[in-house]
């Protein structure tokens, strides 16, 4: 990209209006020119920024921004405002609060009387960023409470980060105050030696930050298809976009992308640019603001977004933030709430919903706008909107609206909306734990009170009334509105559900007592979930609190605490909790990088020693390292710890590509192949939902299997949030000696993962493996005697009655051994659960080389003595060392326990590969018998 003649100037506020509020007007577009020193503008024309509309300052005071009676404008004159500001944190008085908020003594805050913003010093970076001179925290000036995680500088496909390496600050005669950050790209990929300098600068008044980085090309040769952007870890802000679900996911395209938290929200977007292209996955967006740039040597180029802060934490302030920065005037809605006779209605907290009414044949905006009402904050039921026809809803308190309000907001008023709401009733929920489950000592004849997951439908058309309901000492006492309402109790995939329907009376109580029965036999085994993260993680919004009592409520046992490059121990918090008896977290590190030329996507690391106790410095050396050099870094610590190979969320490997042909995975040593040569331990085949992902990976798996590499294959939920990312969907199941949580001995349980390989990764139903005396993870060894005669494979698959499984899978060295063998739950345990047993003949033969067998056609249905609910199938003949592996898959989908996409939530389980050495020696692809 070469530098224009002149700079463009944006267009200005709309014609007409007094020249003192043009000049307010124009503030951040002639910010945005002046930031860029007239470098060519790499995108083309979507949000015009405009700033200071006298009508919005009227808004602003009579919504509770300024005081002000309602109805009348404060006044646009009464002073200048203060200048913006930037200093350094010095103490915790002038940083930032919140669970997100980051900034620590000698970072920079950037402030003005509307907002306030914290870039992080140089050196080691906060969350997944590599260095400091990113935007690690923003709220308003007011609440002070950040729920972002970070916005860190991404260049280049695949994405690279910005190594900053020096930071001065400044300001201007307009009032504004800035920060510059200035570093480099290095190594091959983009291409060139990249010099980068990041401004964000802020003026009075403003409640967006401009953010404008130039690129300098100093080497002596051209960058090519050079990507610009940014990733966003959104923290506890929920990321949307306009005309989109909630939660985005995958590739999209949008003119901006919000992320809404409890009480602030914010915007990101291009400053007169074209739209935002961007992917998204749990806790983050990858967001490009332009493709394929070209930069000869010594050329230039530079991109310009904004980050908007607004007030409040719902998608009608985003809304109407971005409304006013294009140069619009807001409006306001005033909402008065009634009961059924008329009479008004106390505060109460909830959902108010603005869906736009198509006029004059104009398309409306896909996405309605939600209002959150929280009571006790003084806030009144009023707030700004854009103009525009509008039907106003609510719900929350237990109660709904009975018709919408139809209103008009125009610029500079407010609507009245008065709206008649529903009685509501309550329910009182008791969960208990029952049968064999329950405690022998417990004195409650009905057992007792149990951590549960508790879902609520309206029963006559099935939906959710709300988001799952936490019972963590098995009590719930909920509002709803009148009517008929199932109830659901779950606790993981191990226990049947408790449901019934109550009917629910206006101004009555109705109780309901359910008990959870534990009815698939995991004994020996531990459910695992090792990869998940809370709060202190970027891209996670979630308390420590909050993740711990869900993976009691989710029956997960043993959790790995693997926040981004930071070390956490949260056993404490358990303590802390009363959880002892049901969850150990082990203390663990995920280390993330973003340069491809490390080789290192992701690693876990656990457990943890005393490093956990310095964050991020005792999280192990990961900038500019290569896996190699973090794994002899790790063995070289005292004590033995689990390394896990990581996978993308909501994608495939991060070191080895997605979507990759069997053949190429047999040819040759690949990164995943040298990292697990090198000594990683476990790789992550399932990660969270994507079912496309996990198959991709499997075929991996096999690839490094085959190749004499044994690894453990493990899943993770690598769960940021709570809901449609549940802790323990999937786990891993660990064989330990001691499956008790509060007495699990953590050397065993890295020995497990470490050298017995004996697991089942699993999001319902539960299948083991042996054949003769060998299970699952182990060798088994043909004896001279036995050579040529019949082994049994014995797999045995039980889950609970709303877990289906319907076909059962054997692989033999990564090739399907026949078709599929269909489950039909046989038989019932006495325990309640469904359970099948299959019985496969494996003939031991002669043979050599190393090619996987393939099934026998010729071999017969040998049968023996069989129990209710066992079957014997075709043998199989084995001539080489190989392995086995057996998958289940089910038809019907995990709800109501899990909701979302059918296909992600279909039931899927694997063993761990069982190998066989066929010629005797006590090996088997690189894996030795247990003598």
């Amino acid at each position: 990209m070469t530098r224009s003649p002149e700079c463009p100037r944006p267009p200005r506020s709309p014609a007409g209006r007094a020249a003192r509020r043009a000049l307010r007007s124009a503030r951040l577009l002639a910010l945005a020119l002046a930031s860029a020193t007239c470098a060519p503008p790499v995108q083309g024309g979507s949000v015009v920024v405009s700033s200071g509309a006298a009508e919005r300052l009227g808004m602003l005071c009579r919504w509770g921004r300024g005081g002000g009676e309602q109805g009348d404008l404060c006044p646009t004159d009464g002073g200048a405002a203060r200048p913006a500001r930037v200093r350094r944190i010095t103490g915790p008085a002038d940083a930032l609060s919140g669970p997100l908020a980051a900034g620590r003594p000698g970072d920079y805050v950037l402030e003005n009387d509307e907002i306030a913003v914290v870039v992080d010093q140089p050196g080691p970076g906060a969350g997944l960023a590599e260095s400091g001179g990113n935007l690690i925290d923003a709220a308003d000036a007011r609440a002070r409470r950040d729920e972002l995680g970070q916005i860190v500088t991404r260049l280049g496909a695949p994405p690279r980060q910005v190594i900053y390496r020096d930071i001065t600050t400044g300001g201007g005669e307009d009032g504004a105050a800035w920060i510059e950050a200035r570093g480099e790209v290095r190594g091959r990929d983009p291409g060139g030696a990249l010099s980068v300098t990041t401004r964000y600068t802020l003026r009075p008044r403003d409640r967006a930050v401009m953010i404008t980085t130039s690129l300098r090309n100093d080497g002596d040769r051209p960058v090519e298809a050079l990507d610009l952007g940014d990733v966003v870890h959104w923290g506890a802000a929920e990321h949307v976009a306009p005309g989109m679900a909630p939660g985005l996911r995958g590739e999209h395209e949008a003119p901006y992308l919000a992320g809404v938290g409890a009480g602030v929200a914010y915007a990101l977007a291009p400053v007169d640019g074209a739209a935002v292209r961007a992917r998204s996955g749990e806790g983050f967006s990858d967001v490009t603001f332009a493709r394929q740039a070209a930069l000869p040597p010594g050329g230039r180029a530079a991109y310009q977004r904004f980050l908007a802060i607004a007030p409040r934490g719902d998608a009608l302030a985003v809304a109407t933030e971005l409304f006013f920065l294009g140069g619009g005037a807001p409006g306001g809605v005033a909402l008065e709430l009634v009961d059924g006779r008329g009479a008004p209605l106390p505060p109460l907290a909830g959902k108010a919903t603005l869906t736009p009414i198509a006029e004059d044949g104009a398309a409306p905006p896909a996405a309605a706008l939600d209002l959150w009402l929280r009571t006790g904050d003084g806030a009144p039921l009023a707030a700004e909107a854009p103009p525009g026809l509008y039907l106003v809803g609510f719900e929350g308190s237990g109660r709904r609206a009975l018709g919408g309000a139809r209103i008009r907001i125009r610029a500079g008023e407010f609507a009245p909306a008065r709206l008649t709401l529903s009685g509501a009733g309550r329910l009182y929920l008791g969960v208990r734990e029952g049968g064999a489950s329950a405690p022998a000592a417990d004195p409650d004849p009905l057992g007792p009170l149990a951590p549960a997951k508790v879902s609520l439908f309206d029963a006559a058309t099935g939906k959710a009334l709300s988001p799952p309901r936490l019972a963590l000492l098995g009590e719930l006492d909920v509002s709803l509105p009148p009517g008929r309402v199932r109830v659901v109790a779950s606790h993981g995939p191990e226990y049947a559900l408790a449901e019934a329907t109550v009917d629910i009376a206006d101004g009555g109580t109705s109780r309901l007592d359910l008990t959870l029965e534990r009815v698939v036999d995991t004994s020996g085994y531990i459910a695992c979930d090792l990869r998940q993260h809370t709060a202190r993680s970027a891209d996670a919004g979630v308390s420590s609190a909050a993740r711990l009592v869900w993976n009691a409520a989710e029956g997960v046992e043993c959790a790995v605490a693997s926040e981004h490059n930071l070390a956490s121990d949260l056993q404490r918090d358990v303590a802390a909790l009363r959880l002892e008896s049901r969850l150990r977290m082990l203390p663990g590190v995920e280390l993330t990088s973003g340069r491809s030329g490390a080789g290192l996507g992701s690693l876990g690391v656990f457990p943890l020693g005393g490093e956990a106790a310095a964050p991020r410095e005792g999280a192990l050396r990961w900038v500019d390292e290569t896996a190699s050099e973090i794994l002899r870094e790790v063995r070289a610590l005292p004590g033995e710890r689990v390394v896990q190979v990581s996978r993308q969320h909501g994608g495939g490997s991060p070191l080895h590509g997605s979507g990759a042909p069997r053949a190429a995975l047999d040819q040759g040593p690949s990164l995943l192949a040298q990292i697990v040569g090198d000594g990683a331990d476990a790789v992550e085949v399932w990660t969270g939902r994507d079912a496309a992902a996990r198959d991709r990976a499997i075929e991996e798996l096999w690839a490094l299997l085959r190749a004499s590499h044994p690894v453990t294959p493990t899943a993770t939920s690598d769960s940021h949030g709570l809901h449609g990312a549940e802790a323990g969907y999937p786990r891993t199941y660990v064989a330990v000696a001691d499956d008790d949580p509060g007495r699990l001995d953590v050397a065993d349980l890295v020995a497990g993962l470490r050298r017995r390989r004996d697991v089942v990764i699993t999001n319902g139903p539960f299948v083991t493996m042996r054949l003769g005396d060998t299970r699952q993870g182990g060798v088994a060894s043909a004896r001279r005697g036995s050579r040529g005669g019949p082994l049994s494979l014995s797999i045995r698959v039980e889950r609970a009655p709303w877990v289906d499984a319907r076909d059962l899978h054997v692989l033999v060295g990564g090739v399907a051994s026949g078709a599929p063998i269909p489950l039909e739950g046989a038989r019932t345990t006495p325990a309640g659960a469904l359970l099948d047993e299959i019985a496969i003949p494996i003939v031991l033969g002669a043979g050599g080389g190393r090619r996987p067998p393939r099934p026998d056609a010729r071999a017969g249905a040998a049968r023996g003595d069989r129990g209710p609910g066992q079957s014997a199938h075709g043998a199989i003949s084995v001539a080489e060392d190989t392995f086995v592996v057996a998958i289940v898959r089910g038809r019907r989908p995990l709800d109501p326990v899990l909701a979302g996409d059918p296909g992600e939530i279909l039931p899927f389980a694997m063993t761990a590969p069982l190998w066989i050495d066929a010629d005797g020696d006590g090996r088997s692809l690189g894996r030795a018998a247990t003598p």
